[in-house]
């Protein structure tokens, strides 16, 4: 049974860490991004042969849109953060 010292401990995450919940303006912004993510994955499958240069693209891609994503709610002052 964990005592109230460890309970406290996992009771506080930090703003990064944190789920954010966004507003209805980030939604919208998010879902553009998703969108022209989801274009420029379908462009390098199209015109990149499979390799693990294309492999490592579409990898470096989902890297760029989970940074694209929470900069949208990190940075929205009308998130709801939920800590």
């Amino acid at each position: 049974m964990a005592d109230d010292t460890e309970c406290e401990e996992r009771a506080h995450i930090d703003k990064p860490f944190a789920y954010h919940k966004p507003s209805d303006d980030g939604h919208r912004r998010i879902t553009r991004l998703r969108e022209d993510f989801s274009r420029v994955k379908a462009s390098i499958e199209r015109n990149c042969p499979e390799s693990r240069q294309r492999s490592v693209a579409l990898t470096e891609l989902e890297t760029a849109a989970m940074w694209a994503i929470k900069a949208v709610v990190f940075n929205d002052p009308a998130s709801e953060v939920e800590r």
